[in-house]
């Protein structure tokens, strides 16, 4: 394919050489001078492994140019990929200038005569954006300029890259996925063509979706390291050695290295989580320790719990007056800190249903693990504090739970059918442990991140 990618910095490069390798023919397109001189004579402008070789060999071939002129790269282009820097601000916000005045660039371009009739090239954006930029920025600046508007005339997809510096190559042509964000269903075909031979999964998402990958990986990423680091500050507190500990932990794929833990939903709670978290910070304090990441953990987590009770007040406000006099009835699926176990010690369901008492929500449980005259210990002295009267507020159905106006599903220990009932007798479903078989644009359901 003919490609043309504005911005050769580091991704522009990076993606031209790759390109090149599959035999496309690119152009590439910067205002910098010195760039574009390099690249006309096969030439890198970057210093990457591997990137200086592709280059060369796409050259050679005959399938590199590089310009400083827009019109020549749009008119050359079955798809323009736009691949210029979107750094931060002296406050973090983040600097668009560079992707709309691209923008105003190629629009334009294809306001003139050249395109009359002609086939309009497919607008790929790589830079990095918050999500909403594409559809809330970038679309409306290209149809102001273009005239044109986007899914009737031509498509716009926003192709997050995974590139890390020393490895960038590698990191193209073998990625750990594919993503394609899309103003309409099927915008990236033609995208999607050009990996058709990657040995990847392609993910096709809304453009806000895929904006939003990239956060979610370099967020995490930060995190990872920060986390390692300040676990570190405690082992050599103590006499020991980081790395051995790091290798014990990133050897469990199971768990530790895994996609356990990562998938939104309510807050954790438990008899291990949150006292071994206090053990270490209680531990740094008395040592002089910043673990300033880990010392946040806590306190999101509670605002995880304030969120998730102010959420159930609201949905009942929506709805107040419907069916009953008073704030409202709820009904809660899972009392215990997780499914399959009678452990409520620091359950966040217990303290939910804690704060909804005390608002004057009338609260039923059903949980057909939980039975109050077999509760021993702490697990039995925690929930009494909470909930006094925990043998009525337990139901022994889920029949039981008819009358409520909202029905909060903690426990994925019922089925579709079971919230289908709810939702068709009129009471609304807030679904924590995301029930599989249920639209999510089904009227009176919502999930806890939808």
């Amino acid at each position: 394919m003919k490609i043309s990618i504005f911005g050769m910095g580091y991704v522009g490069v990076v993606s031209a050489a790759c390109l090149l390798r599959d035999g496309h023919q690119i152009t590439g397109v910067d205002p910098a001078a010195a760039k574009v001189a390099d690249l006309s004579q096969g030439r890198s402008p970057i210093q990457e492994p591997g990137v200086a070789d592709l280059l060369a060999k796409g050259y050679q071939a005959g399938h590199l140019k590089a310009t400083t002129e827009a019109s020549e790269a749009v008119l050359r282009g079955e798809m323009v990929w736009i691949c210029v820097g979107t750094p931060s601000g002296p406050d973090g916000t983040i600097d668009l200038s560079s992707v709309e005045a691209v923008i105003k660039q190629i629009g334009r371009v294809l306001a003139g005569p050249a395109f009359a009739g002609a086939r309009l090239p497919l607008i790929v954006v790589r830079s990095t954006c918050l999500p909403g930029t594409t559809s809330n920025r970038v679309i409306p600046l290209l149809e102001k300029e273009s005239g044109l508007t986007v899914g009737k005339d031509l498509n716009v997809v926003f192709h997050p890259e995974f590139l890390r510096e020393g490895t960038a190559v590698d990191d193209f042509v073998n990625p750990p996925k594919i993503v394609i964000g899309e103003s309409r269903p099927g915008a990236g075909d033609v995208l999607a063509e050009v990996y058709r031979n990657y040995p990847a999964r392609i993910f096709r998402l809304a453009l806000a979706e895929a904006e939003m990958v990239k956060y979610y990986d370099n967020l995490f990423h930060a995190l990872k390291m920060t986390f390692a680091n300040e676990v570190a500050t405690v082992a050599k507190s103590v006499g020991v050695d980081a790395r051995k500990i790091a290798e014990v932990f990133c050897a469990d794929t199971r768990l530790n290295i895994s996609s356990h833990y990562l998938r939104p939903g309510p807050a954790f709670g438990g008899s291990c989580l949150p006292k071994d978290l206090r053990a270490i910070l209680r531990f740094a304090a008395v040592n002089s320790l910043r673990l300033p990441v880990l010392e946040s953990v806590l306190t999101s987590n509670e605002a995880q719990i304030k969120n998730l009770v102010a959420r159930i007040l609201s949905i009942l406000d929506e709805g107040r007056g419907t069916r009953d006099e008073g704030r409202g009835k709820v009904g809660m699926v899972g009392l215990a800190f997780k499914t399959n176990t009678d452990d409520m010690r620091e359950s966040p369901y217990v303290k939910v249903a804690k704060e909804l008492i005390g608002e004057g929500i009338k609260l039923r449980i059903y949980d057909p693990v939980v039975q109050p005259a077999r509760l021993i210990g702490s697990n039995k002295q925690q929930v009494q504090k909470a909930l006094r009267h925990l043998e009525e507020l337990l139901v022994s159905s889920l029949d039981d739970l008819s009358t409520a106006d909202l029905i909060v599903v903690n426990h994925a220990i019922i089925d579709a059918d079971r919230i289908h009932s709810w939702l068709a007798a009129g009471i609304r479903v807030l679904d924590l442990a995301d029930i599989r078989g249920v639209d999510p644009q089904t009227s009176g359901y919502e999930g806890i991140y939808w």
